[in-house]
């Protein structure tokens, strides 16, 4: 069945590589930018990940991507109310799209141009939250890695002092590296989150979800977003992707 009727973009907002909101991002298409470059230490080391041999276990023969690399969310500067130990434990994917949305927002015109908050909603594709999982889990399983390498013959065999040095020196190595585990751990790092966050910082209560259909998240969102407009769930429709 099609429904011809029509709905209405009155707002962009993006954060890509080398371009933090749709303008810069034309611009890069326009001028031919590449943005493909080899991944840098800051998301991974590639000599620890790193192998061209297609056969080796638990490597990646692949290095380069797209990068996202000067983004920084300036909650107090926007007037967003965001506590900065819940921003310490917030995953980017809920930052991006934090910012996107607020660019959206700012494009149709709003606050100066009303939108009823009752009637928006926060539609939202995603696969697997962001990356702040892995590191969280990272730690919170740090004890299995310690009892490891704690039965392994070599390491039995050292002085005890040595034995103690060495296991602290890990746990002490793992927590320079990621944040304490709090109360904020959980909410800043699950995928539903990411609508939920963006409906709670610019209080909107209509409904608020992600859509996960794999590569096809934004799609299933758009659609989504668009199934609700047409059947008068809502007024506006904050919808897209991250990832």
């Amino acid at each position: 069945m099609t429904d011809n009727r029509a709905v209405a973009v009155v707002g962009l907002g993006a954060v890509l590589p080398d371009a933090n909101d749709p303008q810069a991002f034309w611009n890069n298409i326009q001028t031919g930018r590449n943005s493909i470059s080899e991944v840098s230490d800051d998301r991974w080391r590639s000599a620890l990940y790193y192998s061209p041999d297609h056969s080796v276990i638990d490597k990646t023969y692949s290095k380069i991507g797209a990068w996202v690399r000067t983004f920084n969310l300036d909650a107090f500067k926007w007037g967003i109310a965001i506590p900065p130990r819940v921003l310490q434990n917030m995953d980017m994917s809920q930052q991006w799209a934090i910012d996107a949305s607020r660019q959206a927002l700012s494009d149709y015109g709003y606050p100066q141009r009303r939108l009823d908050p009752e009637r928006v909603a926060v539609i939202i594709g995603n696969t697997l939250a962001g990356e702040g999982h892995y590191n969280s889990t990272f730690r919170i399983r740090l004890p299995e890695y310690m009892d490891v390498l704690s039965t392994l013959p070599d390491f039995q065999a050292l002085p005890e002092a040595t034995r103690q040095a060495l296991l602290q020196g890990l746990q002490g190595g793992v927590r320079s590296m990621v944040p304490d585990i709090t109360e904020d751990t959980m909410p800043g790092e699950l995928p539903n989150i990411i609508a939920g966050r963006v409906a709670n910082v610019f209080n909107f209560s209509g409904p608020n979800f992600i859509t996960d259909a794999a590569c096809a998240s934004s799609l299933a969102a758009i659609q989504a977003a668009v199934d609700g407009l047409l059947n008068y769930q809502y007024d506006a429709v904050l919808t897209g992707g991250v990832d």
